[in-house]
């Protein structure tokens, strides 16, 4: 299968990278799509790249428009003229959109739904907070929380939430996330229909279920609430039907495996 990665260099792209060993074009190597020269012909794009901050988003919507959605539109362009499949990294925050950087995910897919009339096949996938290895730092986004607090935690500083740290996430695996890019490319082998897929686990926990599970006893910082959904879970019913596909990696036994810092005795697994 020859395939293109965009994004390439990210948190999920780089361990998708990994496992498809493809050519990849990302920003961080001047790989900007809105203005890179396809000269090749692909069998599966895996589009990856995106302006992923929801703050930033808000600072200079123009630009977080032109990477997210003229970017998409160029590699649909390139599908559309070579023949190549179109795998999408869309999120969870199309069902809710309250950002800059959710309507444009909400107006991708659009953009992909029309272009499967134009021969495109293409297929979404929602994710809704991807963790794991490779994990940048990053001081926004419920997506980041496990880097901030494993950041904090080994520094000494108070766990930073924002609001009252109810807000409930569906946190699911970057290893389960490459495994759904490669079973999406897998059914539109045979597709008929654009399509769109939740990517999670159907279990969400609470921002301060979270910081307890690293530290029980570890000081909090409560900071204002965001603008921002309240709680988030997957449907993976469709998921599992269509893409055979179903989380293998639930949070609180990865961070029981980690090596990273002592996780609290307390047993989450079992309260859920």
């Amino acid at each position: 299968m020859r395939c293109l990665l965009t994004g390439h260099k990210g948190f999920i792209g780089s361990n998708l990278h990994n496992e498809l060993r493809c050519d990849g074009i990302d920003l961080k190597e001047n790989g900007d799509i809105r203005f890179y020269n396809f000269d090749k012909k692909y069998d599966v794009i895996f589009h990856c790249a995106a302006q992923a901050s929801i703050p930033k988003s808000f600072e200079d919507p123009l630009e977080s428009h032109s990477h997210n959605v003229t970017g998409t539109l160029r590699i649909l362009e390139h599908a559309r003229k070579t023949g190549a499949k179109v795998v999408f990294s869309s999120s969870s925050s199309v069902y809710d959109p309250v950002s800059p950087y959710a309507i444009q995910k909400k107006m991708c897919e659009d953009y992909m739904r029309c272009y499967w009339s134009l021969g495109v096949k293409s297929v979404a996938l929602r994710y809704f907070n991807v963790f794991g290895e490779g994990q940048e730092l990053a001081n926004e986004g419920y997506s980041l929380v496990l880097s901030r607090f494993f950041d904090q935690y080994q520094k000494g500083e108070p766990f930073t939430i924002y609001g009252t740290g109810e807000q409930r996430r569906d946190f699911v695996y970057v290893g389960d996330v490459v495994q759904a890019n490669l079973m999406a490319a897998k059914f539109l082998e045979t597709a008929e229909y654009f399509e769109t897929f939740d990517i999670g686990t159907g279990v969400n926990w609470s921002i301060l279920e979270v910081a307890e599970m690293i530290s029980e006893d570890h000081p909090k910082k409560f900071l204002p609430p965001r603008v921002e959904p309240f709680q988030n879970r997957a449907d993976i019913t469709k998921a599992r039907a269509l893409l055979k596909w179903e989380p293998k990696t639930a949070l609180p036994q990865w961070l029981l495996q980690s090596l990273l810092l002592p996780i609290t005795g307390r047993n989450f697994s079992k309260e859920r």
